[in-house]
């Protein structure tokens, strides 16, 4: 029988995705409540779905609609203090994992490396790896919540080497919702210029942050010719199965942008940008996204208070990420997680979120309504107890 040919070692080293493994087990329980998942019970906002409704079909500009783009490029210079941004410095994406794809692709070599904080968003390593790049992983957010005082740049730059082509960066982290403060992000800023560094600056989650003010990368001195900051249309406004992001970066790295995206995906669906113009025009989407932080602040709070287990208070973001390795026994945290999806309830287990967190898990406080949140966190509680 003919051998086929061998797929790309890129291909090859992309970890299976948990979430599809946790997700089928939890098919078919009326009773299930899925804390894996980064997502939210809240409805987007009625304009997004009056949109939708109105929508053309038809072949889109691939960099993204000019209307979209001018406001777009309002927004950032007036909510992000990117003071340079016009039209031609975005692209809008096929959710903020299509900007990131695209950027890895944009900003590495085969054999480069791009240091990633821990713990770090799933996906990225995949994506750095399939971009031909080394994702080096750097221990970071649980450092700066047990000593705030401590220099983020101290503890990412034993990282850098030779190969160092990229610094990754979340605010607020996914998963355990740390906000970076202007000093910090001032100190990264400073350790990127020195090594000449690019920065990808992924900003999903910049509207909810609880405490410090979120802060653009790309706004501080000298940072927005080596940045390349991604945003999420999908987190903010409760339309993750949507898929909408957009890339940001200056004039020279936005060319090689727009053309990795026009030949992947060529353009976001008309409908959906039509979408993301009609939430920027109508007064009443800040309204919703106010209640919407409120929202998310109290299912925090409470989701916080009814957990049996030590945890950081997130700053931002939507997750408790909590260490179980007290009640994880030689085989680690997976038969603790087979019995927590027995009894219906499910968790992301540490492993996806870099070395030394294989013992944690994550915990979405927004992936379905409160109250169904916390009979989660009460059947967690029992096992714990349990065990």
């Amino acid at each position: 029988m003919p051998r086929s040919p061998e797929l790309s070692a890129a291909a090859r080293a992309i970890r299976e995705s948990i979430f599809s493994r946790l997700a089928g087990r939890l098919a078919g329980r009326a009773d299930a409540v899925p804390l894996h998942l980064g997502d939210t019970w809240l409805a987007p906002p009625p304009s997004a779905r009056r949109a939708l409704d109105a929508a053309e079909c038809r072949y889109g500009a691939p960099a993204g609609e000019g209307p979209l783009l001018a406001r777009l490029a309002r927004k950032l210079r007036e909510q992000n203090g990117l003071n340079f941004v016009a039209s031609q410095h975005l692209q809008v994406t096929v959710g903020a994992t299509g900007a990131l794809a695209a950027a890895a692709r944009a900003v590495l070599d085969p054999g480069d490396e791009m240091i990633v904080p821990t713990p770090h968003w799933p996906l990225i390593r995949g994506i750095v790896t399939n971009a031909g790049g080394v994702p080096v992983e750097a221990p970071l957010t649980q450092q700066l919540y047990l000593d705030p005082s401590a220099s983020a740049a101290a503890l990412i730059e034993p990282m850098v080497t030779p190969r160092t082509a990229a610094l990754y960066l979340t605010t607020p982290n996914n998963p355990d919702g740390k906000v970076l403060t202007r000093r910090q992000l001032e100190e990264l800023a400073e350790l990127a210029r020195r090594h000449d560094l690019w920065v990808l600056s992924d900003e999903v989650y910049e509207d909810f942050s609880y405490g410090a003010p979120h802060v653009s990368m790309a706004s501080l001195p000298g940072m927005a010719e080596r940045t390349i900051s991604v945003f999420s249309l999908s987190k903010s406004f409760a339309l993750a199965g949507h898929r909408l992001g957009y890339l940001v970066a200056a004039e020279a790295p936005m060319r090689a942008l727009r053309k990795i995206v026009n030949h992947t995906v060529y353009n976001v669906p008309a409908a959906l940008q039509e979408l993301a113009l009609a939430l920027y025009d109508d007064a009443a989407t800040a309204r919703w996204l106010d209640e919407a932080r409120r929202a998310y602040l109290s299912a925090r709070n409470a989701a916080s208070a009814r957990l049996p287990v030590r945890h950081p208070l997130p700053d931002g973001a939507t997750y408790l990420f909590v260490d179980l390795s007290k009640f994880c026994g030689p085989d680690g945290i997976w038969p603790l997680v087979e019995r927590l999806l027995d009894a219906g309830v499910s968790l992301s287990p540490g492993e996806q979120f870099g070395r030394g967190f294989e013992r944690h898990a994550r915990i979405c406080f927004t992936a379905v309504e409160l109250g169904r949140v916390l009979s989660g966190i009460d059947r967690i509680a029992e096992i714990l107890v349990e065990k």
